[in-house]
């Protein structure tokens, strides 16, 4: 099954602009990532969806990576590519390294509430929760509240909390879906 892209910041470029709607949420069950909505070219050129291309099966993890990395240096602050990066990483050892989680880190960094990568974060890293850092679940934790608070439609976090298969990352969006529902939000 071809995993969906990861949604791309979409800019406005010489007076025109650009709109999409994401398509939803999918989750793959298979504990090794999740990624969600649709694919949109910013200023990167279609570098980064020729690294979202060359994850599909057959996977070449290679092109991918190398494309993504382009994509970051056309973009240092295209947090799809360096998501794209986590997943790769992630991937490839089974687990999130330190590396990826520096990756998810730094998206945190850059943009505390991105509503282009947001579910696919808060899905990723719920899905990883015994893997991922700290600083990681509190960034995540912190996202979730915002887009509870504002209740985003792109960004819907019940289902997304509902999904989740992990266990330990079950138990986490369990506790913020009861905080959720005795706040009434």
């Amino acid at each position: 099954m071809r995993p969906p892209p990861l949604p791309s910041l979409l800019l406005a470029v010489a007076g025109a602009t650009a709109g999409a709607s994401l398509l939803g949420l999918v989750s793959l069950n298979t504990g090794a990532a999740v990624v969600a909505g649709p694919l949109a070219l910013g200023l990167t050129g279609g570098v980064d969806e020729a690294a979202y291309q060359a994850l599909w099966p057959p996977a070449r993890l290679d092109v991918a990576e190398r494309k993504a990395r382009q994509a970051l240096a056309l973009s240092p602050y295209q947090n799809n590519a360096r998501l794209r990066l986590a997943y790769i990483e992630t991937v490839r050892h089974g687990h999130v390294t330190p590396a990826a989680s520096a990756l998810i880190d730094e998206s945190y960094d850059l943009l505390p509430v991105d509503a282009d990568v947001a579910a696919w974060r808060i899905r990723f890293a719920l899905e990883h929760w015994s893997e991922v850092s700290v600083r990681t679940r509190q960034a995540v934790h912190a996202e979730v509240e915002v887009f509870a608070h504002v209740g985003s439609s792109d960004t819907d976090v019940r289902p997304i909390l509902r999904s989740i298969s992990n266990p330990s990352g079950r138990v986490a969006a369990a506790l913020w879906l009861n905080t959720l529902d005795a706040e009434g939000r």
